[in-house]
C-alpha cells in the first residue's frame, strides 16, 4: 500500500503542528484526501451535507444553545451557590466548589469548554482572592471542565454514538460512574493541593444554608433530572430532551429568576450558532477524511498488523491507548472519535470489546488531550481568564494529568465501571 495514502493525514498533522485551527486543518487534509483519489472538489460540500444530516447531530445545536442560556441567565451563579453549601467547608472548599460546579453544568451544557468558560468566570475571581494563585486556578479549572466530556449529554458522547451506531442513552448511563470517580479525584488533587499551599477553608457547613442554596438552585436543579431522567425513562431522544432542555432553561431564566432578558437573546443565538458552525465544520472535514481512510481500506491494513493482539483484548486496548494518547496531542475528542474509531472498529469486533465501554475509554483518554499542549483547548480557556501565560498554567495542571491517567488505566482494567450502570437501567 503507497505510502502516498497517508499524504491528507501528514499534511493535517504538519498544518496543526503550525498552528493552523484543527478544523480548517482537517478541511485541507480532507479536500487534498478527495483530490489524490481523483473525486471533483466540487463534492464536498455535497459529503458535508450528507455526513451531518442525522437527528443524532441535531441534538448538538440544542445543548450549546441551553449552556449559552444558563451562563448568561444566573443559573450557572445559583449551582455554584449550591455546590458551596455541600463542599466549601472544606481545606480547599473553593476549589472542590469549582469541581462540583463544573460537574453541574456539564449535565446541562454538554460541553467541556462552555463549561470552563461559564464556570471559570464565575469561579476564577473568587478563587484569586481567596489566595488560589493564577496558575492554579487556571488548572482547576481546566480539568473542571473537561468534566463537560465525561457527563451526560456530552456532545462529544453523541458524536461517538452516531460514529459507532450505539445508544446514546446507553453512552450516557456508562458514563455516570467513570464521570464521578474522575470528578472524586480532581477534589482529592484539590485538597493535597490546599494542605501543600495552605488554601483556605470555605463557610462552615450549615444545613439552613444548604436548604436555602437547594431552595434557590430548585429550578436550575430540575435542567438535568428532565435531561438524564427523560432519556433514560425512555420518554425522550438525546435530540428531544436537547429541544427540552433548551426550552425549560429559556422559560426558568425568563420567568422564574428573570436573569434573561430580550436584549441578551441575540448574543446568546450568535454564540450558539458561532460554536455550533465551528463543531459541524471540524465535524463534516473530520467525517470525509476518515471516509477516505475506509476507502483506503486502512481499517484492513491496521487489523492485519495488530492481528497477533486482537485475541487479547486487554494488550489491544493499552496499544490503542497509547495510540490515542498520541493522536490526542494534535486532535481534539470529536476530530479524533471520526478519523480514528471508524478505523479500530473492525479490530474491537475481532476482540470482542464492547463499544460503549471503549467509548468511556476514549473520553477519558481525550480528557487529557483537551488538559494539555498542543490541543489543550480547556486549558487556554483557563488560562485566559486567569490572564497567566500557558506555560504556568501547564506546569500546574500536571496533578491533575497524573490524575487522569490513574483514572485511564482504572476504566480500562474496570470494564464493569462503565457496564454496570447500562446494564441495571436497560435490562
Amino acid at each position: 500500500m503507497s505510502w502516498l495514502i497517508w499524504l491528507p493525514i501528514i499534511v493535517a498533522i504538519v498544518l496543526l503542528l503550525l498552528g493552523v485551527p484543527v478544523s480548517v486543518a482537517l478541511g485541507v487534509g480532507a479536500a487534498l484526501a478527495l483530490w489524490q483519489s481523483h473525486t471533483s472538489l466540487v463534492l464536498v460540500p455535497q459529503q458535508l451535507f450528507n455526513g451531518l444530516n442525522s437527528t443524532v447531530l441535531l441534538a448538538i445545536p440544542f445543548y450549546m444553545y441551553t449552556g449559552a442560556v444558563m451562563e448568561r441567565s444566573g443559573l450557572a451563579d445559583r449551582l455554584i451557590d449550591l455546590a458551596k453549601a455541600l463542599v466549601g467547608s472544606f481545606r480547599g472548599g473553593l476549589g472542590m466548589v469549582d469541581v462540583v460546579a463544573s460537574m453541574f453544568f456539564a449535565d446541562i451544557s454538554g460541553s467541556a469548554t462552555a463549561d470552563t468558560a461559564a464556570i471559570g468566570s464565575v469561579m476564577m475571581p473568587g478563587l484569586r482572592r481567596a489566595g488560589y494563585s493564577g496558575p492554579y486556578s487556571a488548572a482547576l479549572q481546566s480539568a473542571s471542565g473537561s468534566l463537560g466530556l465525561l457527563f451526560p449529554p456530552s456532545i462529544s458522547q453523541i458524536v461517538y454514538a452516531y460514529v459507532a451506531q450505539i445508544s446514546p442513552a446507553k453512552l450516557f448511563a456508562a458514563s455516570l460512574i467513570p464521570g464521578l470517580m474522575v470528578a472524586f479525584s480532581f477534589m482529592v488533587v484539590n485538597y493535597l493541593s490546599a494542605l501543600r499551599f495552605n488554601y483556605p477553608r470555605g463557610d462552615p457547613f450549615s444545613f439552613a444554608r444548604l436548604g436555602l442554596a437547594l431552595r434557590h438552585s430548585f429550578w436550575a436543579l430540575l435542567a438535568p433530572l428532565l435531561i438524564l431522567g427523560g432519556i433514560f425513562s425512555g420518554i425522550v431522544t438525546p435530540t428531544e430532551a436537547g429541544v427540552v432542555a433548551g426550552a425549560y432553561v429559556t422559560l426558568v431564566g425568563f420567568v422564574v429568576y428573570r436573569g434573561l432578558t430580550l436584549r441578551a437573546m441575540p448574543g446568546i443565538l450568535i454564540k450558539t450558532i458561532q460554536n455550533t458552525a465551528r463543531v459541524m465544520f471540524l465535524l463534516g472535514s473530520a467525517l470525509i477524511l476518515g471516509q477516505y481512510l475506509i476507502r483506503e481500506q486502512v481499517p484492513q491494513l491496521l487489523a492485519v498488523h495488530l492481528a497477533g493482539v486482537a485475541h487479547n483484548p486487554l494488550l489491544l486496548l493499552l496499544l490503542v491507548n497509547l495510540i490515542l494518547l498520541a493522536a490526542h496531542t494534535v486532535l481534539e475528542t470529536i476530530a479524533s472519535i471520526i478519523v480514528i474509531v471508524p478505523v479500530l472498529l473492525p479490530l474491537f469486533g475481532v476482540a470482542g470489546i464492547d463499544l460503549v465501554y471503549f467509548g468511556i475509554i476514549l473520553l477519558v483518554n481525550s480528557a487529557i488531550g483537551i488538559n494539555f499542549p498542543p490541543v489543550g483547548f480547556c486549558l487556554y480557556i483557563g488560562a485566559s481568564i486567569a490572564e497567566v501565560p500557558l506555560e504556568a498554567a501547564a506546569r500546574a495542571i500536571l496533578p491533575f494529568i497524573a490524575m487522569l491517567v490513574i483514572d485511564l488505566i482504572l476504566v480500562t482494567l474496570l470494564p464493569r465501571l462503565s457496564l454496570w450502570l447500562p446494564s441495571i437501567i436497560h435490562q
